[in-house]
């Protein structure tokens, strides 16, 4: 069935031209210098824009866009017809005619190698890309070639200290929670040994979770023009990270709350490179303390 359909379509504009080489406007040679497709034909500015126009829709449907594909042969009939149009005019309709169905042909034709010339250098490519890589692969069962492997903490150009202000929020939070069952809680109960283990455990998991989103945040985010622009944030991040561990090794509020405001600045500087106008605000949650976040 697909060889028959194939076959319809490459017959068909054949058929066409092949009728009208052999129409009565192309017998007439002695009039094929002045008028008639003979004129249309040869003529290099009829069948040059026309060609253009082809390979430029050609390559405008392989974008996949349907606005560019619509604009790429629209553009096209408007010139078509407009050529038909003044021919007419000129000459005849039959001349018009025959320039609109021989310009079609052309224009079809021209767009069609684009597409498949552009198709095949593309697949050529992948396959190159392809059997390339299998050929590294394959060289590399014999001399085994060190590996390294590449590491996107976050995904591309996604940044974002939200989670580093959450942490330290969470390190208050827990903190409130061991002096909490430090004050009201039966000490001798497996329950208080059991809260106050996986409190320290959390808080330790939140401090490390901490240091390691303003690692990524300075290490991958910042470039030598924030550096310039804001040269405290060294030292920022370095006092993030005392503090962070100093957080993790004993317990006390006051360092976690000096925490909290190192990271919230670090947030403010961090906005301020996007040009992102940033606030204040208390968190709905405890220890209901305040946080910087974007004005979205």
């Amino acid at each position: 069935m697909k060889n028959i359909v194939l076959r319809q379509k490459i017959f068909f504009p054949i058929s066409i031209l092949l009728s009208l080489l052999s129409s009565p406007v192309l017998s007439h040679s002695g009039q094929i210098s002045e008028h008639g497709m003979g004129h249309a034909l040869l003529s290099i500015e009829h069948f040059l824009p026309i060609i253009i126009i082809g390979a430029i829709v050609g390559i405008l449907m392989l974008s996949r866009e349907k606005t560019l594909m619509v604009i790429g042969n629209l553009g096209l009939f408007i010139y078509l017809f407009y050529e038909v149009f003044v021919h007419s005019i000129d000459n005849s309709l039959l001349y018009g005619l025959e320039f609109l169905l021989i310009g079609g042909f052309l224009a079809l034709a021209s767009w069609r190698i684009t597409y498949w010339i552009s198709t095949i250098v593309i697949v050529g490519i992948q396959n190159l890309k392809s059997m390339l890589h299998q050929g590294v692969e394959y060289i590399d069962k014999f001399i085994k070639f060190p590996n390294v492997q590449a590491h996107c903490d976050i995904p591309c150009k996604i940044y974002d200290p939200a989670v580093a202000i959450i942490s330290a929020l969470s390190v208050i939070r827990l903190i409130d929670i061991i002096e909490e069952n430090r004050s009201n809680s039966d000490k001798s109960s497996a329950d208080y040994d059991n809260t106050i283990t996986r409190c320290i455990q959390r808080k330790e998991e939140e401090s490390e979770k901490l240091k390691q989103e303003i690692r990524i945040i300075w290490g991958d985010y910042f470039k030598e023009p924030q550096f310039i622009k804001y040269p405290e944030i060294h030292s920022l991040t370095h006092q993030i990270m005392i503090l962070a561990s100093a957080v993790k090794q004993k317990i006390s509020r006051e360092d976690a709350s000096q925490l909290l405001e190192l990271v919230n600045q670090f947030s403010e500087v961090f906005w301020s490179t996007k040009g992102v106008e940033t606030e204040r605000k208390i968190a709905p949650y405890p220890p209901s303390l305040s946080v910087v976040r974007p004005k979205l």
